[in-house]
């Protein structure tokens, strides 16, 4: 229980980790500890006009490794200093244990577009129907879905490409938006919120 306990310290840590990840990556991180998905990719850019100044930034960092080994999670960070919004992002990359992060990184840096796309989605948990159709270029329009299920909020959980087997994946959706709920309520609240 005490070690349970200690856990829940750190997701609580990562949580109030403010900056540097967006809700979503706290999510997927999240999701990785949990077992819910093998490994994740997070955006960590630094931007000039941050509200902190770049010792402070990599202050955050700091204590977001510390996060990260607490919660016997296994990752390579790469930090972003874009001077314009559409600069190439290179991710970092959380996985499960040491042969997932090695996959991620090796899989991410595969030449071949649609080779990556496969290997990366997979890594990530995605639907193989979603995956298939991202690395194939025919993803679903999320314009298309009818507007009842548009309204849901498990779309708001949503950081993959729909295939035209959107139903499927949705149920995949579902499964994400009750393990998020699981771990933490209140970063389900957030998101659904936002």
């Amino acid at each position: 229980m005490r070690k349970k306990n200690r856990k829940k310290y750190w997701v609580t840590k990562l949580l109030k980790l403010e900056g540097i990840l967006d809700d979503q990556d706290k999510a997927d991180t999240l999701l990785v500890w949990d077992g819910f998905k093998p490994a994740a990719m997070i955006e960590l850019s630094y931007f000039p006009r941050s509200k902190f100044s770049r010792k402070e930034f990599h202050k955050k960092i700091d204590g977001l490794e510390k996060i990260l080994q607490k919660l016997d999670l296994h990752y390579r960070l790469r930090i972003n200093y874009p001077k314009r919004k559409k600069e190439v992002t290179h991710y970092s990359y959380v996985a499960r244990n040491q042969k997932k992060l090695a996959e991620i990184i090796v899989a991410d840096a595969e030449m071949n577009t649609k080779k990556r796309r496969l290997q990366v989605g997979v890594l990530l948990g995605y639907p193989m129907t979603a995956v298939r159709a991202f690395a194939n270029g025919k993803t679903f329009n999320f314009k298309s879905l009818p507007s009842k299920i548009s309204q849901k909020n498990e779309l708001k959980f949503l950081n993959f490409r729909l295939s035209r087997h959107w139903k499927k994946e949705f149920g995949y959706l579902k499964k994400k938006t009750e393990a998020i709920k699981k771990i933490t309520p209140e970063l389900y609240r957030k998101i659904i919120k936002n």
